[in-house]
């Protein structure tokens, strides 16, 4: 079985090239248990934040998914050698203030076709999505609602939040996907749209930026309302027991009259 070697500082979930969807049961399975414990391990021996989110990189292979991550990461000198392979995985502490500070769990996914049965995985419990597709390979673009698809199929959560790149922007000449075009897409499918190219490379932190607080309002916005849901529950009970308290009182008054009128 053929492992790709590991990038610097990254875990990489690796399989053999010859293989296909018959991986996914027993290898892979194991492969994202084993980065889940390292991923949980170094998170508990550092001081993290107080927020966490799963992010998901999706987008067809070539796109730039990975160049766009370890460029962020390790600075513009970076240059991916190898495909992705299954999914690896870059943590990111998004925040001034440490009470609202996130750390961005950012899992990049494989986008070959042969690899594909195996990213749902990868999915499940996504907080929010960052989809890439190539401004100079309009098949790219047009997979973006099939990626789409996939998430809503596979992320197990109400809501993720889906931000759609376009990637390559700087080769104008080679350009097919407008950026009216991306803008459309963008609405259609109740998402962020943003451009990236080689020469913004501040962009991206923007993103993440964003993204972060999108999460954090989200969660504050559903811890409103378990405080409302309970807060409501507490006045039905109580004013239940005062319906109990008068109706005794009453029935109490009842009885007495009952007592004296006999006398």
């Amino acid at each position: 079985m053929q492992v790709l070697r590991q990038l610097p500082h990254q875990h990489q979930l690796a399989s053999s090239p010859s293989s296909s969807c018959d991986i996914k049961s027993i290898y892979a399975s194991e492969k994202v248990r084993e980065a889940i414990r390292d991923h949980e391990q170094a998170i508990a021996t550092s001081t993290a934040p107080k927020h966490k989110a799963k992010v998901v990189v999706l987008g067809d292979s070539g796109v730039g998914k990975t160049s766009i991550i370890y460029r962020h990461r390790y600075g513009a000198h970076y240059r991916p050698v190898n495909a992705t392979i299954g999914a690896s995985f870059v943590s990111f502490d998004v925040g001034a203030d440490r009470d609202e500070m996130v750390r961005l769990q950012v899992w990049d996914t494989a986008g070959q076709e042969r690899f594909r049965c195996m990213v749902p995985m990868y999915m499940r419990n996504a907080d929010a999505a960052l989809i890439v597709y190539d401004v100079t390979d309009r098949n790219t673009f047009e997979d973006v609602e099939r990626w789409l698809k996939d998430l809503d199929r596979s992320s197990g959560t109400e809501e993720a939040h889906v931000f759609l790149i376009g990637n390559k922007t700087d080769l104008v000449e080679k350009r097919e996907v407008s950026e009216a075009e991306g803008k459309a897409l963008a609405a259609k499918i109740n998402a962020k749209f943003f451009e990236l190219s080689n020469d913004q490379p501040n962009l991206f932190a923007a993103i993440l930026s964003e993204l972060s607080e999108d999460v954090l309002q989200s969660r504050h916005q559903t811890s409103e309302k378990k405080q409302d849901l309970s807060t409501i529950r507490k006045e039905k009970i109580t004013l239940g027991e005062e319906k109990f308290d008068d109706n005794s009182t009453i029935q109490l008054k009842s009885r007495k009259s009952r007592c004296c009128s006999v006398i």
